[in-house]
Parts: C-alpha cells; structure tokens; sequence
C-alpha cells in the first residue's frame, strides 16, 4: 500500500504556522489564500478554546495538503515554533505528496534552521510573493513524481 496521500484525504489546502508576533502577515496571506478559495488552517486564529494544542497541531499537519511556514527574527527564537517545523518536516518526509513552503520574513534563508534549507523558499517582502506561493498551491508535488516515474518506466 503507497503512502502517497490522495487528493481528497486532505481536509485542509494549506495550514499556516507562525508565532503569535507575525499574525498581521499571517493573517494576509490566509484571507488572500481563502479569496482564491482554498481551504485553510491559520495557527493563532483557528485554535479552539480548551482542546490539546500539541494534539490539534499533529492532527493539522497531518490533514493539510501544503504546510507555510513563515519564519522570522521572533519565529527562529521560538521553541514551539521550531517543534511545529520539525513536526512538519517529519511529517513531509513521511507522507510523500505533502509539501512544505517556509516563508522568510525579514530574515534570510542562512538565519534559518538548518534543517529547513534544502527546501525551495519564498521571501515574504519579494514583488512576486503572492503570484509564487498561489502557484506552489495549485501545484502538487505528486505530479512531477508521477511525469517522472512514468518517463523512468519507457
């Protein structure tokens, strides 16, 4: 049985991760998101009152298509959030199909955890952020496994 995720296993398009510091840009990047209409899961605004938080991050990452991870001078000092990331991470590697934006917000990609470099970023204050990061939605990673795959085989 393959572990790559279907299409319609995922209750949620993107989910987006942060500390509470950086809810302004979080906040612009999920409404613009919802407006192209995807579903999504924002970190500080989507929590419900008196359940687990650790219990619902595991259960968002886990049914999230696309995880943005935005990273800043206050995320990359933040223990929870760098669990969050690792949580992401574990969870990519794990369940081939899933994909994980990180977005740089006043902090380059060498300030960033190591762990985090080998993926393709975005930077937050770039002209094109919105245009790269609704193109990276629409794309799933399962097709160009599946294009190369195929290619492999003949």
């Amino acid at each position: 049985m393959s572990s790559a995720p279907s299409r319609r296993s995922f209750t949620y398009d993107f989910s987006i991760w942060y500390c509470p510091d950086d809810d302004p840009i979080a906040s612009r990047i999920s409404e613009r998101l919802r407006k192209e209409g995807f579903r999504g899961y924002a970190e500080h605004q989507d929590q419900v009152a008196g359940t687990s938080v650790v219990l619902t991050a595991v259960e968002v990452i886990e049914a999230s298509r696309v995880a943005i991870l935005l990273l800043s001078a206050k995320s990359l000092g933040d223990p929870w959030c760098r669990r969050v990331s690792e949580w992401n991470l574990h969870h990519n590697i794990h369940r081939r199909g899933t994909k994980m934006i990180p977005v740089y917000v006043d902090v380059t990609k060498a300030e960033g955890p190591p762990f985090l470099r080998h993926l393709n970023e975005l930077q937050y204050q770039t002209e094109f952020f919105f245009e790269r990061l609704l193109s990276s939605l629409r794309t799933t990673p399962s097709r160009g496994r599946a294009a190369t795959s195929s290619r492999a085989k003949r």
